[in-house]
C-alpha cells in the first residue's frame, strides 16, 4: 500500500461518491421521493403495513438478518483476540482491526445519530396510520419532534461490511468485489424491508449507506493507507 494513493482513488471513492449522495439527498427531499415511494408501498400494502409483523421482514430479514451481521463481527472479534495468541493470526492484527474499527464503529455512529436526530419512521405519521403530521427530513432535524428513526439502523448491518472492500484494496486483491457485493446487496435487502415495514424512508437509508461509505474511508485513510500488507 502507497503512502499516499493516487488522485484518481481519491477522486472515484471520495469526490464522485460525495457529489453523488448530495445530489442524491438534495434530489430526494427536494422532489418529495420519501412520500411519494411511501405512498406506493402503503396503498399497495391496503392502506397498513402489512408487512410490519410478518414473517419474512420482521423475522427473516430483521431479527436473523440482524444476528448473521453480529455474527460475523463475533468472528472476526474473536480472530482479533486470537491474533495475541496465535503467530499465523498475528500478521493480520492490523486488518482485523480494521474490521472492527470500521464496521463496527460506522454501526455505533448511526445508532449515537438515530438517538439525537429524533426523526420519525413512516409508521408514526398520520398518513401511515400514525399520530404525527408528515414532515419532510431536513424540517424535523431542526423540530425534533420526532422518534429515533434516521439514519436507519438495520440497514447499517449491512453496509458497515464496505468495510471488506477498503480491506480488499489494501490487501490488493480481487475479492474486494466480493465484499462490495455483499455489503450492498446485505443493506439493500435490509433497507428495502424496513421500508415496506414502515420502518423507515428511504432516504434513511441513503444516509445510512453514505455515512458507513465515507466512515470505512476515512478509517481506511486512518489505519491502513501507507501500511505494508502482509501477503
Amino acid at each position: 500500500m502507497p503512502t499516499n494513493l493516487s488522485p484518481s482513488f481519491w477522486r472515484n471513492h471520495l469526490q464522485i461518491p460525495l457529489t453523488i449522495f448530495i445530489l442524491l439527498v438534495l434530489g430526494i427531499e427536494i422532489g418529495g421521493v420519501d412520500m411519494w415511494l411511501a405512498d406506493h408501498i402503503y396503498a399497495w400494502e391496503g392502506g397498513t403495513w402489512a408487512l410490519k409483523d410478518a414473517w419474512l421482514t420482521s423475522f427473516i430479514v430483521h431479527d436473523v438478518g440482524k444476528h448473521l451481521s453480529l455474527l460475523i463481527a463475533l468472528v472476526i472479534l474473536l480472530a482479533l483476540i486470537s491474533s495475541f495468541f496465535s503467530q499465523r493470526l498475528r500478521s493480520y492484527r492490523r486488518e482485523l482491526l480494521y474490521l472492527i474499527v470500521a464496521a463496527g464503529g460506522g454501526c455505533l455512529l448511526i445508532g449515537i445519530l438515530k438517538d439525537i436526530t429524533h426523526v420519525s419512521c413512516a409508521w408514526d405519521f398520520t398518513r401511515y396510520g400514525g399520530n404525527t403530521e408528515y414532515v419532510r427530513v431536513f424540517p424535523q432535524l431542526l423540530l425534533r419532534n420526532g422518534d429515533n428513526c434516521f439514519p436507519a439502523g438495520h440497514a447499517s448491518g449491512g453496509y458497515a461490511w464496505l468495510a471488506f472492500y477498503f480491506l480488499g484494496i489494501y490487501l490488493n486483491s480481487k475479492w474486494r468485489w466480493m465484499g462490495l457485493s455483499f455489503a450492498c446487496t446485505a443493506g439493500l435487502i435490509f433497507g428495502i424491508s424496513q421500508q415496506m415495514r414502515g420502518a423507515h424512508f428511504i432516504s434513511h437509508d441513503l444516509w445510512t449507506l453514505g455515512i458507513c461509505w465515507f466512515f470505512s474511508l476515512l478509517i481506511f485513510k486512518l489505519m491502513l493507507v501507507g501500511k505494508t500488507a502482509q501477503a
